[in-house]
């Protein structure tokens, strides 16, 4: 019997340059195989998206994000030769909700969330806790853009403008009160509360569109409400726009006094819509996401409709969109301490 270090097993044992040779020739045979399976193998961006895609929106239908929402998700599938960008609606909690499904839903790009400044920025001013965190929960995609926002009263109010609006709430001995749909509208009605001094109810409402049905009904005295969702009413004479809160009057509503014209020290309040990702989203389908929606939201098809209401694009891609938020977080803390909004 041959001993494992007998002369004739140590010569059946190839050297030690053999063996080199030999892993040598393996590990070829191996890279060469993956490069292979790489260049046949399309990547994660190639092959997205293979199932529906969900923008979820926080509001509901017929609001703001919505309305942008709808025409992002039309514009990607025509631009994707797909029917895979499809639009969810889940409104609740000035946007809570939605925002809280998307921070839980599985980071493969295919739940995403139209933030705004109200869940993105000034909710976690206007609330003591949250159900998500704005900037650890979520990773920035791409910005769309957003809007004006316009102090609203029924069309056969007599209130004209802003001074009799004030003179008005002053000098009634019945309480008034205001509708809000979102945390920029609350900060709106709340900053003329403590500058003029007067006292209105806040009257929350899910959505723009049930606010803006409730003011012309009478339920409420005023509304702050973006130029979205209210042009509409606008046109048909249901309400009268008092101002606009931007710096100088708008182009589509130049007749609309600025109200830094009543208020000069009113900070200007436009809102704004973006597009983020549960935390971890690979970033090939982000960046591949970003690209699209930044080519759609450039599109003539898409900027069209929008510019009838001062649509100003947010054309920001992951690393500036981030950066927006911080700057966004500050500003809000800023304007919600300011109006002497109390978190709830």
């Amino acid at each position: 019997m041959l001993s494992l270090n007998s002369p004739v097993h140590s010569a059946l044992e190839p050297s030690s340059s053999a063996k080199s040779r030999s892993r040598l020739v393996r590990t070829l045979h191996y890279g060469l195989l993956f490069a292979v399976f790489s260049i046949c193998q399309p990547s994660i961006a190639q092959v997205f998206p293979a199932r529906p895609v969900s923008f979820i929106v926080p509001f509901a239908v017929g609001s703001s994000t919505d309305i942008m929402t709808r025409l992002l998700a039309k514009g990607l599938n025509e631009r994707l030769n797909t029917s895979n960008f499809i639009v969810e609606d889940k409104p609740g909690a000035s946007g809570i909700v939605g925002a809280s499904y998307v921070a839980k839903a599985k980071p493969d790009g295919y739940t995403l969330l139209m933030t705004t400044g109200t869940t993105h920025s000034q909710n976690p001013w206007l609330f003591k806790q949250l159900s998500y965190n704005p900037m650890a929960d979520f990773d920035a995609v791409a910005g769309i853009g957003g809007v004006p926002l316009a102090l609203l009263v029924k069309n056969d109010s007599p209130i004209k403008n802003l001074t009799e609006l004030i003179s008005f709430v002053k000098s009634t001995t019945t309480p008034q009160s205001y509708g809000t749909a979102f945390g920029l509208a609350t900060i709106c009605s709340e900053t003329i509360k403590k500058s003029s001094g007067i006292q209105l109810t806040q009257i929350p409402y899910k959505s723009s569109p049930q606010a803006i049905t409730e003011l012309i009904g009478g339920q409420t005295l005023m509304l702050c409400n973006d130029l979205n969702s209210s042009m509409s009413a606008i046109r048909s004479n249901q309400v009268r726009a008092l101002a606009v809160t931007i710096e100088t009057r708008s182009a589509q509503l130049p007749e609309v006094p600025a109200i830094t014209e009543f208020m000069p020290a009113f900070p200007t309040m436009r809102s704004w819509v973006a597009v983020v990702a549960p935390k971890g989203t690979p970033s090939e389908i982000i960046g591949m996401l970003a690209k699209n929606i930044l080519e759609v939201t450039s599109s003539e098809s898409f900027l069209k409709p929008l510019a009838l209401n001062g649509f100003e694009r947010l054309a920001l891609g992951e690393q500036s969109l981030t950066a927006f938020f911080n700057e966004e977080l500050k500003k809000s803390k800023t304007l919600i301490q300011d109006a002497g909004i109390e978190p709830q």
